[in-house]
């Protein structure tokens, strides 16, 4: 047997863990070597209670679906892979205000010590849904691609030769502090973030309320067929086709591809980014609904964990998979593992080379 078909092989009899960590709950799945989720487990963050007891509840749940993984399916957990809001960075999670104290956890390796694994790759959850998407979803065979999440907050992510930009401080996609206009040149050094505050759902949700005297979600407020509700929506989505029009312009993508919460409206959201994009852009990217809508970030983190089981086996072009069964909203036809800087845990950033 070749080295090669050795490698396939070993690859094949693993299984990955992925865990999704997130403002309200926390979600740890066990997938097979080709993305299919075959267990999960979801509990809630407890976010107030601070990280500590959050992320050993997180390993807890990992363990057990290791002690399940052998005895139900015969195959030991390969790689270990988790996701979370913010910037993260070696030493501290930034820019996450939904968990408070994560701002002093060096992610990787609090994972690493706990679970005594060599390596635990770790990414932004945005970015990690963009790398699902990537692998079984609506940006597969797409270069370059772009994927927005529009839920509580805003944030996009840039795909490119097969792997998800991470930037310089692992801030790529944060778009929720561009200015759309008239923000203010110290808005985002006060503590605002622009576009988020216009366009989340959260914000538009409590300034609709405030404004039409009424209790409202962002998802009533595009329910409702009043002038008044109209005119909050319009301006909402103007401010972000706007800002994901220049991100078109400058980046030039293949795809755009919309998910997050805010897709309960994609009737409304979609046709109004592909006219704006239309009227303002010289080559303007098709627009489409995320295959991932309701659980990307739990994908992604099977997604790099599977990149970095993969890496590990000197492995396979990504797109040697089918892709994951489990439940999805969209299939849009839609390319690749970890790289880790000097110093940085491994994060959905770079291209596998597998090609």
């Amino acid at each position: 047997m070749s080295q090669v078909s050795k490698n396939r092989e070993a690859v094949a009899d693993r299984t990955v863990v992925g865990i999704d960590f997130g403002g309200t709950k926390i979600e740890v799945a066990l997938a097979d070597a080709r993305g299919t989720v075959l267990e999960r487990v979801r509990m809630e963050t407890r976010a107030d209670q601070g990280p500590d007891q959050a992320l050993d509840r997180a390993v807890a749940a990992a363990r057990r679906l290791e002690r399940l993984s052998l005895r139900t399916h015969g195959m030991a957990v390969g790689a270990y892979a988790a996701v979370s809001p913010g910037v993260i960075q070696s030493d501290r999670i930034l820019l996450a205000p939904n968990l408070p104290g994560w701002e002093r956890i060096a992610l990787a390796r609090r994972l690493e010590r706990a679970l005594g694994a060599e390596k635990v790759a770790v990414c932004n959850d945005v970015r990690a849904g963009a790398l699902a998407e990537l692998r079984f979803g609506a940006l597969r065979g797409v270069d370059p691609g772009v994927y927005v999440s529009l839920g509580t907050g805003v944030a996009a992510a840039l795909t490119i030769g097969g792997g998800v930009v991470a930037g310089a401080h692992r801030a790529a996609g944060e778009i929720g502090y561009v200015d759309p206009g008239g923000a203010g040149a110290g808005a985002v050094a006060e503590g605002h973030a622009p576009l988020e505050e216009i366009v989340g759902g959260k914000a538009l949700g409590e300034r609709a309320s405030d404004l039409l005297g009424v209790g409202l979600t962002a998802e009533a407020l595009f329910l409702r067929q009043d002038a008044a509700a109209r005119r909050i929506v319009r301006a909402a989505l103007g401010a972000l086709a706007v800002a994901i029009s220049n991100i078109a312009v400058f980046v030039d993508p293949e795809r755009i591809v919309v998910g997050g919460g805010m897709m309960a409206s994609a009737d409304t959201i979609l046709p109004t980014l592909t006219a704006h994009l239309a009227r303002t852009v010289p080559f303007p990217p098709q627009v489409a609904v995320a295959h991932f809508v309701e659980d990307a970030s739990l994908y992604g983190a099977v997604a790099l964990a599977l990149d970095h089981l993969d890496a590990a086996h000197g492995g396979r072009h990504p797109g040697d998979r089918s892709g994951p069964a489990g439940p999805r909203r969209r299939a849009d036809p839609g390319p690749a593992g970890p790289q880790s800087a000097a110093g940085d845990p491994v994060q959905c950033a770079g291209a596998s080379g597998r090609r």
